[in-house]
């Protein structure tokens, strides 16, 4: 029964901190307080159809097709990479065109550059997980952007993350820390170009 309960818990954990809700959760936590990442209403719903709505895409679509659908994890994770990708790009260039903020842009390139990394990492046959990526990113943003206050509510987000994978066996502890290490990579060099 105890297992039970566990596993259930684990697996809401895992559909409910997949990466286009964490980053969605992120563009609503900064669009409501008063850091100044983004400078209009049509920033904000941009960011959030290119960073969160349109990697979402990627679950539905894994579904729908056939031969997605037949390679299991492995064939929505390569999606989920691909729409990421497309999303993360679609960001980059408007950020680009729209004149963004350097604190906008800051985000877009930190994404861009983990997806670049998440998808290199598997060419070369690394596991980095996508998902620990995807929560560190908006840990380390909430925690550049408003304070290291929020960094506790991060920790133990990360934390109940961490276990989920680990029980469900969906990422060993190595996968996991090398995902976080992807995203502290692309925060870094994204705050060499646009933080300094």
């Amino acid at each position: 029964m105890k297992n039970k309960i566990l596993s259930k818990v684990a697996k809401i954990i895992r559909v409910v901190s997949v990466p286009p809700v964490m980053v969605t959760a992120l563009i609503i936590i900064l669009a409501l307080s008063d850091c100044n990442v983004f400078t209009s209403v049509s920033q904000s719903v941009v960011s959030a159809l290119c960073l969160g709505f349109f990697p979402l895409l990627a679950y539905p679509v894994s579904y729908a097709v056939p031969k997605i659908r037949e390679k299991g994890r492995d064939g929505q994770r390569d999606l989920a990479i691909y729409f990421s990708a497309v999303g993360y790009t679609v960001a980059v260039i408007y950020g680009h065109i729209a004149a963004v903020n350097s604190e906008l842009m800051l985000i877009y390139y930190g994404y861009f550059i983990s997806v670049i990394l998440i998808a290199l990492s598997k060419l070369i046959k690394v596991k980095a997980s996508g998902h620990a990526c995807s929560v560190s990113g908006p840990i380390v943003f909430v925690a550049y952007f408003l304070g290291f206050g929020g960094i506790l509510s991060g920790v133990v987000l990360w934390g109940l993350i961490l276990f989920a994978s680990l029980y469900l066996k969906r990422h060993t502890l190595s996968e996991f820390l090398l995902g976080t290490g992807v995203c502290m990579v692309a925060f870094t060099t994204s705050w060499l170009i646009f933080g300094m």
